[in-house]
């Protein structure tokens, strides 16, 4: 299999606020929105970039609309970032309003600092800065 691109698809039952949330609030550069079709897209580097999908629609598209979406469940996916100035970040989002499942610890084991949040969707986001 050769892949020329790959990118991580989100998806979420607002895709207006997911699609806020990224563009307003963690400053990506948007590629495509087109929100009213269920459908964003963001640059988070070059040839890094997530898309949200509504997720009706994809249960749709893989006929699982009959199953329960879960609930209360143990993180499957996680959207992790390495940054610099873990602190600065933590400080402008949390100005932003955006609530954190985990401040900025450091993980000595590994000699990173991390804090973890989630979007609109609830879907868990990770920043990681390598301790010096």
């Amino acid at each position: 299999m050769e892949v020329r691109t790959a990118h991580t698809r989100l998806f979420v039952d607002d895709v207006a606020a997911c699609a806020q949330f990224y563009k307003d609030v963690l400053k990506f550069k948007p590629r495509t929105l087109q929100v009213e079709k269920g459908y964003a897209e963001f640059e988070i580097t070059e040839n890094v970039w997530i898309s949200l999908f509504r997720r009706r629609e994809m249960a749709e598209i893989l006929r699982t609309s009959d199953r329960a979406a879960a609930e209360n469940a143990q993180d499957k996916v996680g959207l992790i970032l390495n940054v610099h100035n873990l602190d600065d970040i933590y400080h402008e989002l949390r100005r932003a309003d955006v609530k954190f499942d985990e401040p900025p610890t450091q993980n000595n084991e590994f000699s990173l600092k991390v804090a973890y949040f989630r979007d609109p969707a609830g879907n868990l986001i990770g920043l990681f800065e390598a301790m010096m």
